[in-house]
């Protein structure tokens, strides 16, 4: 091989290695861009989530509201049946009494 011929094929070289990492530069900028952009979005949609969750926290808290409606529910209706018998008793008593106004 000459000179001029060993010459020839560094300087292909040269410009084939010169593409490649020309092209392997333009396809890591991309890749940042992307990776940028897929960082953007997803603090996005954790700020989403972030707000989702916050509205919701209501909803796990009806589970609280509907326990104590039943309790107070109970207890209303304890004191439905004491008053009962209560207003039953005082019934009985008027009765054994002569039934006379008071």
């Amino acid at each position: 091989m000459t000179d001029a011929q060993l010459y020839a094929v560094w300087g292909w070289s040269l410009v084939v290695a010169a593409v490649v990492v020309v092209l392997a530069a333009i396809l890591l900028i991309a890749i940042l861009l992307v990776a940028r952009r897929i960082l953007a979005h997803g603090g996005q949609a954790l700020a989403a989530a972030e707000a989702i969750a916050e509205d919701t926290k209501i909803i796990w808290k009806l589970d609280d509201t509907n326990r104590l409606a039943e309790e107070v529910l109970e207890a209303a209706t304890d004191i439905e049946e004491r008053g009962g018998h209560i207003a039953g008793a005082l019934q009985g008593d008027r009765a054994a009494s002569g039934g006379g106004t008071v």
